[in-house]
């Protein structure tokens, strides 16, 4: 049960204004928690104005005291699946913390969720924080384990990397690899929707109520559009069938303009048909050859994992990833509106 705070004003983000102070909030908030974190993108917060994330609603939102803004929400609500879901961040300023705040957003986050109809938030909480004690305070329930782990550049040791990619196109003599930088090629369009579609299917959820989501072409222009007005560059690598079958195998990295030192892990999926060929390892070492061609400044890459994902998890640390820090994605109920 969430019980209201009465000296907090807070305020929905309605213009360009608003939504720096909002963002501000987040990146005093991270860079306190979070110092050896790349630093969060004002150009992609800003793009949320122009060019929304495609298929979602999302609602900004800031927690002020004494006229001061001490914390900030945002909800993202899928409209074409997993509609009964509302995806929660939030953060206090640290010398605002354990004072009700972050229980006032939380309960402004349910509220905003029960007029759109949803059923549950899903928050992403790092474990050992704050923010795990409201989690448990609030009754919510953890529902998915995950771990981040962070590869430094250059590697370590490059002459195992090699021996790792010869090893893996030793073991998949029929299939050639294919890649490409920003919007996904016409002719790719549709295996790359299919693939990510499997990525809420294939992945391990747990406990997290996560339902099958349906891609198709006109889903992944509108992610490319998205990603490009946030700065911020996709580098794929595909393995197909022979040298010109289907994508049977796909990775993503995600390099951001505004942080030229590291690049973040996006999809990585292989279809079950065409396992037991090392096509994981391969298409992820050949698409960490393309971030150092494309982008030669990134210093580190980091990638999260499930703790139930021992698959990914010893591709990940064979290629030098190591562990970094680890988290929880939380389910609370939202309660039903009561009559009057």
């Amino acid at each position: 049960m969430m019980t209201a705070v009465t000296d907090v004003e807070i305020t929905r983000v309605a213009d360009e204004p608003g939504l720096r102070t909002w963002f501000d909030v987040g990146a005093a908030a991270a860079a306190h928690d979070r110092p050896a974190d790349p630093p969060p993108s004002w150009a992609e917060t800003r793009a949320e104005l122009t060019r929304p994330w495609p298929r979602r609603v999302v609602e900004h939102w800031v927690a002020r005291r004494d006229g001061e803004a001490v914390g900030a929400l945002s909800l993202a609500m899928p409209t074409h699946d997993n509609v009964g879901s509302a995806l929660v961040d939030g953060d206090v300023l640290p010398a605002h913390r354990r004072r009700g705040i972050g229980r006032a957003l939380l309960a402004r986050a349910a509220e905003r969720a029960r007029a759109h109809n949803r059923t549950r938030l899903i928050l992403e909480v790092r474990r050992g924080g704050e923010g795990e004690a409201l989690m448990r305070a609030v009754g919510a329930r953890a529902a998915l384990h995950d771990r981040r782990r962070r590869l430094p550049l250059p590697p370590a040791d490059p002459a195992a990397l090699a021996r790792l990619e010869a090893e893996a196109v030793a073991a998949a003599p029929g299939y050639t690899v294919v890649g490409w930088d920003g919007p996904t090629p016409a002719e790719h369009l549709d295996d790359i929707a299919r693939l990510s579609g499997r990525m809420s299917t294939d992945a391990p959820f747990d406990d997290l109520h996560w339902e099958p989501e349906a891609y198709d072409a006109a889903r992944i222009r509108e992610i490319d559009a998205a990603l490009a007005a946030r700065g911020v560059t996709a580098l794929v690598t595909a393995a197909r069938v022979g040298a010109t079958g289907p994508l049977v195998a796909f990775t993503v990295l995600l390099h951001r303009t505004e942080v030229p030192w590291h690049a973040g892990q996006g999809d990585t999926l292989v279809e079950p048909a065409h396992r037991g060929h090392r096509l994981g390892a391969r298409v992820k070492l050949a698409n960490l050859a393309r971030l150092a061609a494309a982008a030669p400044e990134v210093r580190a890459v980091d990638t999260w994992n499930a703790d139930s994902n021992p698959w990914m998890v010893a591709i990940n640390e064979a290629m030098g990833f190591r562990p970094y820090d680890a988290w929880t994605e939380w389910e609370l109920d939202v309660e039903p509106a009561t009559d009057p």
